[in-house]
């Protein structure tokens, strides 16, 4: 099987959710976007890209759009317990609904994604409406 090489989040406003997916991901900010972010000169069709610096995890693309589908244009399962939750929240995400095993949030565009407990990370199958 081929390895997950990066992910791509399609938005409108690559300002507003690069930082955002920074703090939730743990990923920085390249410095070169870092920099473009900081004097908001992207271009417009310009992607900001989120690095682990050691190489470990998949890059992560934050990439404007200009024409976006309803929500659904990714959705993640991040794991996370308490106190990774709260930073979530505080990085501006919003809960959606609780369900039994794991939390619907979404990012300050709306995407939604899952946070799940450390112990439902591999659970064998999703409840339905996941």
């Amino acid at each position: 099987m081929p390895d997950l090489a990066a992910i791509v989040i399609h938005c409108r406003d690559p300002y507003l959710l690069a930082p955002f997916w920074s703090a939730v991901s743990g990923l920085p900010v390249v410095d070169a976007d870092r920099t473009k972010l900081a004097d908001r000169t992207l271009g417009s069709t310009e992607a900001v890209l989120l690095r682990d610096p050691h190489g470990r995890r998949p890059d992560l693309w934050i990439s404007p759009a200009a024409e976006l589908p309803a929500p659904g244009r990714i959705h993640l399962d991040l794991v996370g317990d308490a106190e990774e939750r709260a930073a979530v929240l505080e990085a501006g995400a919003t809960v959606v609904r609780e369900l039994p095993r794991w939390t619907v949030l979404a990012d300050p565009e709306g995407n939604e994604f899952c946070l799940l407990p450390p112990n439902e990370a591999h659970a064998a199958s999703p409840p339905p409406g996941h």
